[in-house]
C-alpha cells in the first residue's frame, strides 16, 4: 500500500520534489511525521502530517504546515528534515541557486537560505506554527533568523544526527571539483 501520496502538491524542479521526511520520536504514540518537500513555484515547504486510522497510511488532509521559505532559483533547494537526539528537528537549506553563491546569503543571517535551521515541533513561539529552541544560537543577534543553528551551507542535500553523539554531518555539493561532508558545530 502507498504510505503518503503528495504528488498532487509536490512540485518537481531541477532539486526540488521530496526531499525528506522524518518521524516524530514519540511516533509510535503520536503518529506525526514531518515532511520536506517543494511545493508550487519554487517554494520549500515543511508540513506535519499524522498517521491515519490504518497505521499503514498517513491521512493527507492533516497537513499542518510548519515553514516554507522561497527559493530564487531551480537549483541548491536540496534539503532534508531529522530529529536530534535532543529532540529538536534539523532542517538544511541550500544557498537559493546559481553558481558562487549569486544571492549572497551564505553568510547572510537574515535569511533562512543556506542554513541549517533547528525548530522544536512540540511548541509554538507567538503566532509560529512551531517553537524556537531557546538555546539557538542566533536569537540575540539583531535581524538574525532565530532557528538558524548554522549558516554558511551551499547545498546541504543530506544531513543526519548521531544520536550517540549528537554530532549532525551534512552532505554537501562543492563548486566545480570537489563534494564535501561537514560537522556542524551550533552557531558556526
Amino acid at each position: 500500500s502507498v504510505f503518503l501520496d503528495l504528488s498532487d502538491v509536490v512540485a518537481t524542479a531541477s532539486e526540488g520534489g521530496l526531499l525528506g521526511l522524518a518521524f516524530h520520536p514519540q511516533y509510535t504514540t503520536n503518529g506525526r511525521l514531518y515532511v520536506y518537500y517543494t511545493h508550487g513555484n519554487l517554494i520549500s515547504r515543511v508540513s506535519e502530517f499524522l498517521v491515519s486510522g490504518d497505521p499503514d497510511v498517513v491521512d493527507s488532509d492533516s497537513e499542518r504546515v510548519l515553514w516554507e521559505v522561497p527559493q530564487p532559483a531551480a537549483n541548491h533547494n536540496g534539503g532534508q528534515v531529522s530529529f536530534g537526539p535532543d529532540g529538536m528537528l534539523y532542517i538544511g537549506l541550500g544557498d537559493g541557486g546559481a553558481a558562487n553563491d549569486r544571492f549572497n546569503n551564505g553568510q547572510n543571517p537574515t535569511t533562512w537560505l543556506a542554513a541549517i535551521l533547528r525548530i522544536d515541533v512540540d511548541e509554538r513561539t507567538d503566532a509560529l506554527a512551531y517553537g524556537i529552541p531557546p538555546d539557538n544560537p542566533f536569537l540575540d543577534t539583531p535581524n538574525a533568523r532565530p532557528e538558524t543553528w548554522a549558516l554558511g551551507f551551499r547545498n546541504p542535500w543530506r544531513l543526519t544526527c548521531d544520536e550517540k553523539t549528537g554530532h549532525i554531518w551534512v552532505g554537501e555539493n562543492g563548486q566545480d571539483l570537489w563534494e564535501s561532508a561537514k560537522l556542524v558545530e551550533k552557531g558556526a
